[in-house]
């Protein structure tokens, strides 16, 4: 949609499609190659601008449904490519990597503090997840707005030892638990492209050592020590205990880093069929390759023109 409110459908012109979201980031994007062809009066790029809005819609048999909504935010034009106009478009979430300035007092809920900065950004906020915390007093000074919706929501991650999916759906900024889907879809051997899964201790931890505050002469002292499975030997972690927060707390997210980080980290990519809904937080069931069982999608990368997608999985615990 361009700046006047016109539409264009630029299906003819298509080069090459691609949109995705990983763990860690708020905005959805997309990446569009276009042939840079006449179209009435004018040329693509003369319409195709920064700031318009481009829209993907998809039909995977239930009737075409938008898949993504978004604003041009990188546009690069080569006559030398065939004369060829890409585009980067994100959605509506990218304006949140706009630093600010804010303070929350002590005894706040989690989404009491979320709505607070969504509202100030006008975005709606759709809270799912059944964990919140109480947080300490929160000073943000000149921190991009997305960081401090991550930092906040890890809070919660490290104090209950579960996991969150974020992301921008109808209109609203939700929060939510892993695995929500309704429709859980299994891949096997004979739709599956081809899976990946690797194993490393590079970032292993099965020591927590908890500190206090520094004394005046910048010494702190050990208050705790948690020990996870230590049969990879000692690979320590050190961790401070804030002023305001008790050393329970601090103890819950010691055992927040030793049950996300005490055994090998695994690293398991799946490419497959397109499914163009499929979104981060989705339980899939997988069964190709060493990969049997449910797994959480944690990023996927979609390709309109291969007609595939990449998903970077997360093994569902029990």
């Amino acid at each position: 949609m361009t700046e006047t409110g016109a539409v264009y459908d630029l299906t003819p012109a298509l080069l090459g499609l691609s949109w995705e979201e990983q763990e860690g980031e708020l905005a959805q994007r997309a990446r569009v190659t276009l042939l840079n062809f006449k179209l009435g009066a004018s040329y693509l790029m003369q319409l195709v601008k920064i700031n318009c809005i481009l829209r993907l819609w998809s039909n995977w048999g239930a009737g075409r449904k938008k898949v993504f909504e978004g604003i041009i935010w990188d546009w690069d034009y080569d006559s030398a490519q065939n004369k060829e106009l890409s585009v980067l478009a994100y959605d509506p979430m990218i304006r949140l990597k706009s630093k600010d300035i804010l303070y929350f007092s002590a005894g706040m809920s989690t989404p009491a503090i979320l709505e607070s900065v969504c509202g100030g950004w006008g975005v709606p906020l759709d809270y799912q997840w059944d964990k919140q915390i109480t947080h300490t007093k929160k000073i943000f000074n000149g921190e991009a707005v997305s960081d401090i919706i991550i930092s906040l929501l890890n809070e919660v991650r490290q104090q209950t030892g579960e996991r969150y999916v974020i992301y921008y759906k109808d209109g609203k900024l939700t929060v939510s638990g892993l695995g929500k889907n309704k429709e859980v879809y299994r891949l096997d051997s004979r739709n599956t492209i081809s899976t990946s899964d690797k194993l490393s201790i590079d970032n292993l931890v099965t020591r927590v050592k908890i500190l206090g505050k520094a004394d005046d002469d910048g010494r702190s002292n050990v208050e705790a020590t948690v020990d996870g499975n230590l049969k990879f030997g000692v690979l320590q972690e050190v961790i401070r205990r804030d002023v305001d927060k008790d050393l329970g707390s601090a103890r819950a997210d010691a055992q927040t880093i030793l049950k996300e980080r005490g055994k090998p980290a695994e690293e398991i990519r799946v490419n497959a069929p397109d499914l163009p809904f499929m979104r981060k937080g989705d339980l899939v069931e997988i069964s190709a390759g060493n990969l049997i069982g449910m797994f959480y999608v944690m990023g996927v990368s979609h390709d309109a023109k291969q007609k595939t997608m990449e998903m970077r999985l997360l093994r569902k615990a029990g």
